[in-house]
């Protein structure tokens, strides 16, 4: 049974939609919702509107998945926290599972697909393998190219991980999560995170917790692969690290079509 983790905060007309994807997935899987709280625990600053929490659950609740479970933190733990905490559940009870955030559409087809990719890819030096949100070739050249992966690094949306995998790459994101895990995520230490990242040579500006993976993977030289044709859809055009004028400024607006009627046939991928 494939293991699939909702990571999730305030944002339910996002996560609604998100979950009508999910009920029309062609295999079965589990599902857990991790869910972070309203006031953090370290700032006491209000995060979020607890009726908008709610709401979130309620959809989770009220939805046709049958297997499903949640984790909600009373508090609010940021970010790095509340995906750590969710990737160390998944590991312990799954020999591979999902990580999907909350502001994503998957194609139907997805997690039978990316559970097929898994089988001929996750291992070896490979950390995780995804279906991709932006499309890694021309539309014209998207027929030709619905079986072709590579080894492509992008947004962390919806991975499917290793537990196998993690474990080796766990004590270098340790390095990063142990700057973040006493502090309110919004204010955590910038400075100290880019020392840690550009002494391994890794040369970035972010300091978010999907950098920290990056510097883990780095650190333990493992690649991700992702496939050339997008089967998902990414909808969060507003959030903390989006607006609509970069949204559409980077593309994520024209990566229709994501669904492919072939798919229901496709039972293998080849590096391109």
């Amino acid at each position: 049974m494939i293991g699939v983790s909702l990571i999730a905060f305030n944002r339910p007309a996002y996560f609604k939609k998100l979950i009508k994807s999910l009920e029309k997935q062609t295999v079965e899987a589990e599902y857990h919702l991790f869910q972070d709280g309203a006031v953090n625990k370290f700032s006491h600053r209000l995060k979020a509107r607890p009726e908008l929490l709610n709401e979130v659950q309620d959809i989770f609740d009220n939805s046709k998945i049958e297997s499903k479970k949640k984790h909600c933190h009373q508090m609010n733990v940021g970010n790095a926290i509340n995906q750590f905490e969710a990737v160390e559940f998944m590991s312990k009870h799954y020999d591979r599972f999902l990580v999907v955030e909350d502001d994503v559409i998957l194609s139907k087809d997805y997690l039978r697909l990316v559970n097929i990719l898994a089988d001929q890819y996750l291992k070896d030096d490979v950390f995780s393998v995804s279906l991709n949100f932006k499309r890694m070739c021309k539309r014209r050249e998207i027929d030709s190219n619905l079986d072709k992966v590579d080894y492509i690094s992008l947004h962390w949306w919806a991975e499917m991980w290793s537990s196998e995998q993690w474990h080796k790459v766990r004590p270098y994101f340790l390095e990063y999560y142990d700057l973040v895990k006493n502090v309110d995520y919004q204010q955590r230490p910038s400075d100290k995170i880019k020392k840690l990242f550009h002494s391994s040579g890794l040369m970035i500006p972010q300091t978010s917790q999907d950098a920290g993976k990056d510097y883990a993977l780095h650190k333990a030289g493992m690649k991700r692969i992702n496939s050339i044709v997008n089967r998902g859809f990414y909808i969060g055009e507003s959030g903390m690290h989006f607006n609509p004028h970069l949204y559409q400024q980077i593309g994520y607006k024209y990566q229709k079509p994501f669904e492919f009627k072939s798919d229901e046939k496709l039972n293998a991928f080849i590096m391109r």
